[in-house]
Parts: structure tokens; C-alpha cells; sequence
């Protein structure tokens, strides 16, 4: 026996004296100094088995895959067995959270598939959320059943996806033509199909909120504020009135103007210091067949201008100098812009009769209004402020 001999023949004592003992990476150490790599590998594994925490045990199994030669196969499949599958039960009661988790899985199921393990690594692909790859291992693991349920789910899942895209594009066309009602339909369809989706709930609650709800309506113009007053009788009065009005001569609930028997009638209701007309004290209910400028005590005055059902109060005398209001019971013509407002429980529709409206860089008929809005109509900016 050659001296070489017998010392190789000492070393593989010595390896397999630490192996007895348990101390499995010393052997694997002395093993792989005899080039006896499976041997070395397979004490990996024990060391692995006896770790007390998975990364210990992942740090021993990845050294039993470092130390395997390429040709060695099916040590090489063992071992992505264990990795994979430690991986795959560590993640699976909780499920993936951050990206190094992600990556982690990742690499489980590709040692899954290269070990062979078909049903593992279908498992994992599936906690990935990785549809095709789940389907490819079911298919190379004959796991047919499966599989059928999977492709039904997934051509169920990508119908939902294509309706949800269908019905994100008809919310933005809707938007874009002023048909805001359409638009929140859409998206209440979408929110019922996707209801986790957090932007689609989102997108809804912010176009319910700007929505123009009410019996009043105010635009700002380059030169003035218009406000328009969707219902009738009104009361001209201080700042809780229907019209307010500011001015010390002003009562708190000043005078009516009322739509009766296809004309509107003026009344005081019973203000300190009267309606004026022509400076005489209004004292009963007076029609309104033309222009009339009428007096709320003495430092106010304003012109009322009947037409058809609408009436414009313009403040002709007072701090609101200048200001005009258009009113009307639930429909109301703004002549100067040649449109109409039409006020309806749950929305407010600005509508063409003899100006384009344009909305962006569409003209369109009509448009159901939102706070925010920009309109050009009759060549003028008018934004919706109310």
C-alpha cells in the first residue's frame, strides 16, 4: 500500500468517523476533498435536516447543490426538491407579499420543475398568480382534472378582464361627451366586477362628488358669475334666501316671484321696509308682463325680465350691482349663451339651442354637468363652479 493510499484511506476514516458523529459539514468538507461529491452532498442534506431555522437549512442544501458536479442528475434533482418544497411550505400559509418573497418562489418552483416535481411546482406558479406556468406542470404531471378547472378559470378570469377594459373605455368615451351618467354606470359595473379594484371605486366616488345635484347652478364667465335657480316660487331676500342679496334695506325673506297661470307674479312677503315699484310700496301681488325694475327697500333695486318661463333678475342698484340670476321651474333659458339648463333629482344638463358647446375639443349637444367642468359656448369660457 502506497503512502497516498494510505492516506486516503485515513481521510475517508476521518469523513466517515465526523458523518457518525453528526458533524455532517466537517464530513462533507473531508468528502469533498476525496472528490467523493455525492457523498459530500448527501451530508449537506443531513445538516440541512437538523437546522433549526429554514435559512440555516437553505444555506445547507444550496452548499449540497454547489458541491454537485452538472452530470450528477438525479443528486442534483434531490436536492432542488428539498429547496424548492421547504420554500413552497414556508410561503404557502401566508402567500407572497413583497418582491423578495416573489423571488423566492420563483426560484422553488424552477428547482420544482427541474427535480421533476410537477404537482409542487404547479403549486407554486399558482401562489405566484403565474397562470400559464401552473397550466404547463399540471399538463407535464397528467393532473388533467386540475388543469380543465384551472383553463376554465382562467378563460373566466381573462372574459372579466376584456368586459372591465370594455367598460373602462365606455366610461372615458361617456366622459368625454358629457354623458356622465353612462360613465358612472360604467364604472358601477366594473367596481361589481372588480370590487377590490381600488382606482375604479375611486374614479366613482370622485365623479359622484363633483356631480351637479341641486336646484342652483353657478358659472363663471370671463366678465361676470351667472347663477341659475332650477325651481319656482323663489324668494328674494338676504343670504339664506333663494336669491340673496346684500344690502341693509334687505329683509331676510324679502319678496316672492312665482310662475301662476303662465305668468310670473311678484309679492312682498311682508319685508320692513317694502317692495318699491316706480317707488311705491308694493301692496298685493303684482304680475310681471315685462321689464321691471323693482326696489327691495332703498339701496337695492333690481330688473326682472320675463321670457316664455325664464326669468332674469339682474341687480341693477347695490353691493351685487352687475350680478344676474336666471330662473325658471326646473328648466331655464340663458339667451345670451344660447343654451338651457334643464335640473333634473340627480343630476344638472346643460343643453344647445342656438351655440355649440364644446367640451375639451368635442362639440357636443349636451352635457351633463360636473363641478370643475370647462365649456367654450358662444365662443366664451365658462367654467362650472357649483
Amino acid at each position: 500500500m502506497s503512502f497516498f493510499s494510505d492516506l486516503g484511506g485515513g481521510r475517508l476514516r476521518r469523513a466517515r468517523a465526523l458523518e457518525a458523529s453528526g458533524d455532517f459539514r466537517g464530513a462533507a468538507s473531508v468528502y469533498a476533498e476525496l472528490a467523493m461529491f455525492v457523498e459530500a452532498s448527501k451530508c449537506l442534506l443531513h445538516e440541512g435536516e437538523k437546522a433549526g431555522t429554514l435559512e440555516s437549512r437553505l444555506g445547507a442544501w444550496m452548499d449540497a447543490a454547489r458541491v454537485l458536479p452538472d452530470d450528477e442528475i438525479e443528486a442534483l434533482r434531490e436536492v432542488d426538491t428539498r429547496i424548492g418544497r421547504a420554500i413552497l411550505e414556508h410561503l404557502r400559509p401566508t402567500g407572497v407579499a413583497g418582491n423578495a418573497e416573489k423571488r423566492q418562489l420563483t426560484d422553488a418552483a424552477e428547482r420544482l420543475e427541474r427535480a421533476e416535481q410537477w404537482r409542487d411546482a404547479a403549486d407554486a406558479w399558482e401562489l405566484l398568480g403565474r397562470k400559464e406556468d401552473l397550466a404547463r406542470c399540471l399538463e407535464m404531471g397528467g393532473e388533467v382534472e386540475r388543469l380543465e378547472r384551472v383553463l376554465t378559470e382562467q378563460n373566466r378570469s381573462d372574459a372579466v378582464g376584456d368586459r372591465i377594459r370594455r367598460l373602462m373605455s365606455e366610461h372615458d368615451l361617456a366622459l368625454s361627451l358629457g354623458q356622465r351618467a353612462a360613465a358612472k354606470q360604467a364604472l358601477r359595473e366594473a367596481s361589481a366586477l372588480a370590487p377590490s379594484d381600488v382606482g375604479i371605486a375611486t374614479s366613482l366616488r370622485r365623479l359622484e362628488e363633483r356631480t351637479v345635484r341641486g336646484a342652483v347652478l353657478r358659472l363663471a364667465l370671463p366678465d361676470r358669475t351667472l347663477r341659475v335657480v332650477g325651481k319656482l316660487p323663489i324668494v328674494l331676500g338676504r343670504a339664506e334666501a333663494d336669491v340673496a342679496l346684500r344690502g341693509a334695506s334687505v329683509s331676510r325673506r324679502h319678496a316672492e316671484v312665482a310662475y301662476e297661470e303662465g305668468r310670473f307674479v311678484l309679492r312682498d312677503l311682508g319685508s320692513r321696509n317694502g317692495t318699491l315699484i316706480a317707488g311705491v310700496v308694493l301692496s298685493r301681488a303684482l304680475a310681471v308682463e315685462g321689464a321691471l325694475e323693482v326696489g327691495l327697500g332703498d339701496d337695492v333695486s333690481v330688473r326682472l325680465t320675463p321670457s316664455g318661463m325664464s326669468l332674469e333678475i339682474e341687480v341693477v342698484r347695490g353691493m351685487d350691482r352687475g350680478e344676474v340670476v336666471h330662473v325658471g321651474a326646473g328648466a331655464v333659458e340663458l339667451f345670451d349663451l344660447g343654451v338651457g339648463v334643464r335640473f333634473e333629482p340627480e343630476r344638472t344638463v346643460i343643453e344647445s339651442r342656438n351655440e355649440r358647446i364644446v367640451l375639451g375639443d368635442r362639440a357636443v349637444s349636451e352635457v351633463e354637468l360636473l363641478r370643475g367642468d370647462v365649456l367654450t359656448i358662444a365662443g366664451k369660457r365658462v367654467e362650472v363652479i357649483a
